[in-house]
């Protein structure tokens, strides 16, 4: 047997085979390509559409402006308090000896409070 035939006849069956199955899936690349862009023409008209049909009222405008600034309102709100709570002075989180009671004079001993 010749062997430089043999792997001829090898690499040009493979050839074929390889060229076959890059046709095949160039073919299948290009329909679905095609059938992609055709959906997505479809779906662009159908929001052109709705869009047409739901032209937003004075009164639906205005609703959502309302909600809108009720929300922004929330917020600042929210980061105020965020804030307030970031700057609470530390010394807060501490009782001080002018903060003792009588009790606490009376040698019951420091508040519960204290840091040791």
């Amino acid at each position: 047997m010749n062997y430089s035939a043999e792997m001829d006849r090898i690499i040009a069956e493979y050839t074929a085979a390889s060229r076959t199955v890059l046709n095949r899936f160039l073919d299948a690349d290009e329909r679905t390509a095609r059938g992609g862009a055709e959906v997505f023409d479809d779906v662009r008209q159908e929001l052109i559409r709705h869009e047409q049909q739901h032209q937003e009222t004075p009164e639906e405008r205005a609703a959502d402006e309302a909600c809108a600034e009720r929300d922004r309102l929330l917020r600042e709100a929210a980061d105020r308090a965020r804030a307030a709570a970031d700057h609470k002075n530390s010394r807060d989180n501490y009782v001080l000896p002018t903060d003792w009671t009588d009790e606490d004079e009376e040698g019951y001993g420091p508040p519960k409070s204290w840091l040791v």
